[in-house]
């Protein structure tokens, strides 16, 4: 089996709740590396059958520095795009 390997960015739309798997690749790391990080740091997980989610509102509260990481990924994000559209 063959794996895909993008390096492109994930952009992450705005939503109270990111599954771990984009946030995984939005961040690029393993979803399970991420998934231990949010249970190290005692963000609440919410499971919806065997996908699972995490509000926003618990990384920007118990993972600061998670939370300033995804901002800066995004601005970074959406000042390429504008800079891409000239």
């Amino acid at each position: 089996m063959l794996h895909r390997t993008d390096n492109r960015p994930i952009p992450l739309e705005v939503q109270a709740l990111y599954s771990i798997a984009a946030l995984a690749r939005a961040a690029h790391v393993h979803k399970r590396t991420l998934q231990r990080v949010l249970k190290a740091n005692h963000v609440e997980l919410l499971h919806a059958g065997r996908a699972l989610f995490v509000p926003l509102s618990e990384i920007q509260r118990k993972i600061p520095a998670l939370f300033a990481s995804l901002q800066a990924a995004e601005t970074i994000r959406q000042a390429a795009r504008r800079g891409g559209a000239r």
